[in-house]
């Protein structure tokens, strides 16, 4: 058998290779293809204004890093590097973090995802542990190669190698079984396989969101009354996005926000609306009184004349409301 001669160099550019390769994880195969929202935050955007000089000379930081020293010299070094380096900690604030929402029947699932080194983020841990007597391995529990804490009921967080993840979903008491899931998800079966957030993606700046209205697929309320508007307007509800991204630069700041319609919005059959228009209303009365947008108080014709409303605004005649105009105009001649 022929042997494989492996030079210093050759070594090298495999070491190369390979940080960049782990570089280029996309965190965002996480969340889950039926998520509805999805905020991205782009760390590497933020570092541009970040002044670690300017916070070390702050009379508050300079005394509070004097306290951390006291308890803790490695502590406070380890703040030092932060300051220079915000991925010192092992959570990798420099890459895109992702917050998610997915809704399941009546209950709404949030989750907060993070890209990390693992072996720097457990022996920060570590350290910090023992420099402050705390018993963090007693609350860390481990299965199937992810380290967890369940803080209180509907609420946990954990790691693998790729990511630290939070789950809150307050209609379960046990989610270690959907963070397991959300932490091996197929690209496929994450968000990334969606055509328009994969877009969204490509063109994330500083801060975004995505909103998807495929949601109401997912909703259990209301199914009869969503299947009937639709059928009275034509208009399919699902298939439609928003997305706003913030880009925010040392001289400006830029707000974008486009809204994608499918295809039954863009051709809207304005025809049949309008025929079908007291249907329409019809079918959203009882869905008002159920929302109670209002809440549990409403108001009277009687009691809104007594309101302070009445006595801040108080009814004017045509004389007086002309008076006051004139009187606007001969203030506004006086200055010009």
């Amino acid at each position: 058998m022929k042997k494989i001669k492996f030079s210093l160099p050759l070594l090298a550019l495999a070491g190369v290779i390979m940080l960049f390769s782990s570089c280029s994880k996309n965190s965002a195969t996480h969340i889950p293809k039926d998520a509805f929202a999805v905020m991205v935050v782009d760390g590497s955007e933020f570092t541009k204004f970040s002044d670690p000089e300017f916070i070390q000379e702050n009379p508050e930081f300079k005394d509070a890093m004097k306290e951390i020293e006291k308890e803790s010299k490695k502590a406070a070094e380890l703040v030092e590097k932060v300051m220079k380096d915000p991925d010192a900690t092992g959570i990798l604030l420099t890459e895109k973090s992702y917050a998610f929402a997915v809704m399941d029947k009546e209950n709404v699932i949030f989750g907060v995802i993070l890209p990390i080194n693992k072996k720097k983020l457990e022996e920060n841990l570590d350290m910090i542990a023992d420099e402050f007597k705390l018993p963090v391995s007693t609350f860390i529990k481990e299965k199937n190669d992810i380290k967890y804490m369940e803080p209180e009921s509907g609420i946990i967080f954990g790691w693998n190698k790729d990511v630290i993840m939070l789950v809150v979903n307050e209609a379960s008491d046990d989610n270690f079984a959907l963070l397991e899931k959300y932490m091996n998800l197929k690209e496929k079966e994450s968000i990334m396989s969606d055509k328009d957030f994969k877009k969204f993606h490509k063109n994330c700046k500083a801060f975004n969101i995505w909103i998807s209205s495929n949601v109401i697929n997912q909703i259990d309320l209301q199914k009869e009354s969503i299947k009937e508007f639709e059928k009275l307007t034509g208009i399919e509800l699902a298939g439609n996005y928003g997305h706003i991204y913030l880009d925010i630069q040392k001289d400006e700041i830029t707000y974008t926000s486009t809204l994608k319609f499918n295809k039954s919005i863009q051709n809207l059959d304005k025809k049949k609306l309008l025929e079908n228009a007291e249907e329409i209303a019809e079918l959203f009365e009882p869905l008002l009184d159920e929302l109670d947008i209002f809440g549990d108080r409403h108001y009277n014709d009687d009691e809104f004349e007594d309101s302070e409303y009445d006595e801040e605004y108080p009814e004017m005649t045509d004389e007086e409301l002309e008076a006051l105009f004139k009187e606007y105009e001969d203030q506004l001649e006086e200055i010009e």
